[in-house]
């Protein structure tokens, strides 16, 4: 459920905040919180808000007073739209994004006459788009097919997020076959149909009113078959006045999404029949482009499942592993996300963004193969305990390598050298400077700053400012001088003079 959480009193009453899908939204009183709320009985690092798959899930982070949901105490509790939330005397209320998860009016469906209009099997077209034709019209037809397919092969074959890739195939079909609108409808768990991607051109009507036909989706679902209508009479919404019948009369194409035996959904396109007359030719192109953008939505949908229960899974290994020390819970999922937000500040690609952040989360795996006994260690360590604490890096990439996946196995190095210094004096292998994955770098500072922050039984946590001054004095000797004034920009912390750093 894509989602905000309203907060109802206290100093940030009315305001609103996101929660993003598949990251933790924290709460708490401290200014590192995403969500900082000041309140008697909130605790520095209260609870996490997440999006698992559509699903919105609260987790308290071992508070003083507790975490409550409809007035229950909970620990870990899914959530739904107008559940409420106590932080303390804070409290939150979940709300829907609107315009969100459900059809925009744009996807307004109707039953519709139809006149001139034809119901084709796809396979019968793939056969129709084989036969021959006459010399002059086959060359063209063939070129158009082929340029056109080119063109939508080449903008969704690299894409890797479902989101994205079907944003870039509406945009591209629309461009390749000139029609004013497009909807890609996907089936949800109940089987209902639910837009994903809407688009209206500048030649379609401004206020995105027009319905779409829901017997023209219907038999395309049912029958799997693909549906041209040449001439298509909706019926005038009541915002529309009557002299707007004639924009009514539409032009239009729907094709099954399909992955194997499965249909996914549609895509429907139109324009008025005015302006556009689509024919059976552009009703093979459009089936061609369904079949290849229906396996490729399936494929990415399946690697981004498979994605979500294993960042799952690290997490639940992760929190294994932090749950023998109550001063490291929660460590690795924030130095996860501080790392990325470095990561992104520094220029670097989504795609390395996302190799932080998973390696922020396994940073400190290696630790599940230290003796509790010295983790919990709350003196000075003997050179032999030192030794095991030393040890976690390489504990932690051989347990990644054994995990098998090629994308977590180029997480090894930045795990691996994460306790690497500027200098060469770090460890495992005592790289120096650009040597150490600038991942790796990142991870460094990340993993200081959040344990300066964090409360320790041996001292009180560190204030931003002097944990960035703290930084900043070891800039060049242990930490990436570069990363720590990415972190600096994240927290407003202005730069110090040039040529000197704090001590």
């Amino acid at each position: 459920m894509t989602a905000v959480l309203r907060v109802v009193n206290g100093q940030r009453a009315g305001e609103q905040v996101r929660v993003r899908p598949s990251e933790a939204l924290s709460i708490g009183r401290s200014g590192e919180s995403d969500l900082q709320l000041l309140g008697l009985g909130v605790s520095r690092f209260h609870c996490v808000v997440e999006d698992h798959g559509g699903e919105l899930v609260i987790a308290d982070l071992n508070s003083s007073n507790g975490t409550f949901v409809n007035g229950q105490r909970v620990k870990r509790q899914p959530l739904q739209e107008g559940d409420q939330i106590e932080v303390g005397t804070i409290k939150l209320v979940v709300e829907r994004t609107p315009g969100r998860s459900t059809p925009p009016p744009a996807c307004k469906f109707t039953d519709s006459g139809r006149a001139d209009t034809q119901v084709v099997p796809v396979a019968a077209l793939a056969e129709a788009a084989a036969r021959p034709r006459p010399t002059q019209e086959a060359n063209g037809s063939i070129r158009r097919h082929l340029v056109a397919l080119e063109k939508v092969h080449r903008a969704i074959s690299a894409e890797e997020r479902p989101a994205r890739l079907m944003a870039v195939l509406m945009d591209t079909v629309l461009d390749v076959l000139s029609a004013e609108r497009g909807f890609l409808l996907l089936s949800d768990k109940e089987g209902d149909l639910r837009p994903q991607v809407i688009r209206v051109g500048g030649a379609a009507r401004s206020d995105a009113l027009l319905p779409l036909s829901r017997s023209i989706v219907t038999e395309c679902i049912e029958r799997r078959a693909s549906v041209l209508c040449k001439d298509l009479q909706l019926p005038v919404p009541e915002a529309l006045g009557d002299g707007e019948a004639a924009g009514l009369v539409r032009a239009v194409m729907c094709a099954p999404l399909e992955a194997g035996d499965h249909v996914l959904g549609a895509l429907y396109l139109d324009a008025a029949a005015g302006r556009q007359r689509f024919d059976e030719q552009d009703m093979e192109l459009l089936s061609a482009i369904t079949r290849h953008a229906g396996l490729a939505l399936h494929r990415v949908e399946l690697v981004d499942n498979l994605e979500r229960l294993f960042v799952g899974a690290i997490e639940t290994l992760v929190a294994a592993v932090e749950a023998k020390d109550i001063y490291t819970y929660g460590h690795s999922a924030r130095v996860s996300k501080l790392g990325r937000r470095i990561a992104e500040g520094m220029g670097l690609s989504e795609a390395e963004q996302e190799k932080v952040k998973l390696a922020g989360l396994l940073h400190d795996i290696g630790k599940i193969g230290i003796p509790e006994a010295v983790l919990s260690q709350r003196g000075r360590l003997t050179d032999d305990e030192w030794a095991y604490v030393r040890s976690h890096p390489q504990i932690g990439e051989s347990i990644i390598r054994q995990m098998g996946s090629d994308r977590i196995i180029e997480l090894c190095q930045l795990v691996r050298h994460h306790h690497e210094r500027l200098d060469g004096s770090g460890y495992p292998d005592g790289l120096a400077g650009s040597k150490i994955p600038l991942g790796a770098r990142i991870l460094s500072v990340a993993d200081a700053y959040d344990a300066m922050r964090s409360n320790r039984p041996y001292r009180s946590p560190f204030s931003a400012p002097e944990a960035i001054a703290e930084l900043r004095g070891n800039a060049g000797r242990q930490f990436d001088p570069d990363v720590i004034e990415a972190l600096a920009a994240l927290r407003a912390e202005p730069r110090p003079a040039s040529g000197t750093h704090e001590q």
